[in-house]
């Protein structure tokens, strides 16, 4: 996916409709992608989503246009993201996700692939939010260390050291998971 022009964003910022729904098609997989993996419920992240686009228009006249646009466009998210959890008391469940075997190898292939995502959901829900939010920026929107650090408001020593914990405690907890399986 390449990354929108500067153009399309000094528009935004200076009011132009149009640029802001291109950066909202830019973004709006990604940040429903980061909805799901953070609260695990495709209604929350569909929330959160609609949520980050306009925390983002209310705020664009704060972007410094010295600094990308996309990290403080994920920071902005990330920090909303922060808030939605904060808000939420207990670990939302994948109750919704009930799947029928098939025979059709497709269908099943389907089926199996979904069972995994949702294990990797349940595994990643027994993290804490800091472990999480590092995994998803991570894997998910593919960011350097660096740019972790600048996104979470730490060092780099620190977004390592939750990466690495995160690791450790996600596969304990899919390989957990996984040996529950029927």
């Amino acid at each position: 996916m390449s990354e929108l022009s500067c153009e399309v964003y000094k528009k935004f910022i200076a009011g132009d409709t149009d640029s802001f729904k291109q950066i909202i098609e830019f973004y709006q997989r990604r940040v429903f992608h980061m909805g799901l993996r953070l609260f695990a419920n495709q209604f929350e992240a569909a929330d959160f989503t609609q949520d980050v686009f306009i925390k983002v228009f209310e705020q664009k006249q704060k972007y410094d246009s010295k600094r990308p646009f996309k990290s403080w466009f994920l920071t902005l998210a990330i920090n909303l993201g922060r808030d939605y959890l904060r808000r939420r008391k207990k670990i939302c469940s994948l109750e919704n996700a009930i799947f029928e075997p098939s025979l059709d190898s497709k269908i099943e292939q389907k089926f199996i692939q979904e069972e995994e995502q949702s294990l990797v959901q349940q595994a990643l829900q027994v993290l804490k939010p800091k472990y999480r939010e590092a995994l998803v920026l991570r894997f998910e929107e593919e960011l350097s260390i660096k740019e972790m650090a600048k996104i979470l408001g730490t060092t780099l020593g620190t977004v390592k050291s939750r990466l690495s914990r995160g690791l450790r405690i996600f596969k304990q907890a899919y390989k957990s998971l996984e040996g529950e399986k029927p």
